[in-house]
């Protein structure tokens, strides 16, 4: 598996109105992507903790072609207005011994 976190500070009081966008509209795209097994929206525990996107894909390829297909882009411009600077990106292998 392939794991993308996107992790973003939010705009003071859009958390909530963040998650339900999130979860309507960005959500249920990425989930139809093909190779996408998940995604969900990680709320920080800490009030001044940023939050994260993490999106769950059977091969790294997938990942790329769903960045490739413009997609990724999509889900991003859905939720920007809730950033409150730049987001980070990473990417990580899961590997089971």
């Amino acid at each position: 598996m392939f794991v993308r976190v996107g992790e973003f500070d939010v705009k003071p009081g859009a958390l909530v109105t963040l998650r339900e966008r999130y979860n309507a509209r960005a959500a249920p795209l990425v989930r139809s992507a093909p190779g996408s097994v998940d995604c969900f929206l990680l709320e920080p525990v800490d009030p001044d903790g940023p939050a994260a996107v993490c999106t769950i894909w059977e091969t790294e390829a997938d990942a790329t072609a769903y960045e490739a297909s413009g997609s990724a882009n999509t889900v991003v411009d859905m939720v920007r207005e809730f950033f409150a600077g730049p987001p980070a990106l990473r990417s990580y292998r899961v590997t089971r011994g």
